[in-house]
């Protein structure tokens, strides 16, 4: 890669403490692509405001809000020929600036999408088949509980997540997926003791920094409060 920076690639992850994901996404949309690797077009996510939860998708020129509550879900950073970088998200904020990055010898106008979350990124275009699994089992956890529900509008639940805090969302998903995991023999593949030790030693981490809770409901308790 050389001396290859974030405005050569169209975005970075920067890592946190996490041993499962990552503290912050920067996307960077430029006007013009440089057609020399992954040029992002948009950032298709979802964000909750006073009206409720919406789909929006950020590009180049922004001129609305540049700060923005992020919900919990997949994030789609795609370029203009509909390849796409998915990431999911427990939820946290976006914030958006326009600055001028440059590109050989000019100076070319770009937006640039910053996420950010007290809970990890999830990057699951890596093909980590540890961060895929973890995803797709957390997604299958909202399906279920979606289904219990049984709301009447599909974006009742995405309030509802997006009304929780990220950290705690995090925390409630990683101890039900914890618990399941240890308590079913059928898991004996090496995808799954390698998540099941992940999944611990993420546990023992937050354990440490004081930020695993001392009491976790469960998520049907967490979805219901």
């Amino acid at each position: 890669m050389g001396a290859m920076n974030k405005f050569d690639l169209g975005y970075v992850f920067y890592k946190g403490q996490s041993l499962l994901g990552e503290a912050r996404l920067d996307v960077i949309i430029r006007r013009e692509p440089t057609y020399e690797h992954f040029d992002p077009e948009k950032v298709r996510l979802k964000i909750k405001t006073t009206q409720g939860v919406q789909t929006l998708d950020i590009q180049h020129p922004w001129r609305q809000s540049d700060g923005m509550q992020l919900c919990p879900g997949h994030i789609r950073v795609i370029d203009r020929y509909q390849k796409f970088i998915d990431v999911f998200t427990f939820g946290g904020q976006v914030q958006i600036t326009a600055v001028a990055a440059s590109s050989g010898q000019t100076a070319t106008p770009t937006t640039t999408c910053i996420i950010t979350s007290p809970a990890p990124l999830l990057e699951l275009t890596a093909g980590s088949p540890i961060i895929t699994l973890f995803a797709n089992e957390i997604d299958s956890l909202y399906a279920r509980q979606k289904a219990r529900l049984n709301l009447r509008f599909a974006a009742e639940f995405d309030s509802k997540l997006a009304d929780i805090d990220p950290l705690r969302l995090y925390t409630t998903c990683l101890n039900h997926l914890r618990k399941k995991f240890a308590d079913n023999t059928i898991y004996f593949d090496r995808t799954h003791q390698f998540f099941k030790q992940k999944l611990n030693q993420e546990v023992a981490r937050l354990q440490q920094g004081d930020n695993w809770p001392s009491c976790i409901p469960t998520f049907a308790d967490l979805i219901d409060a």
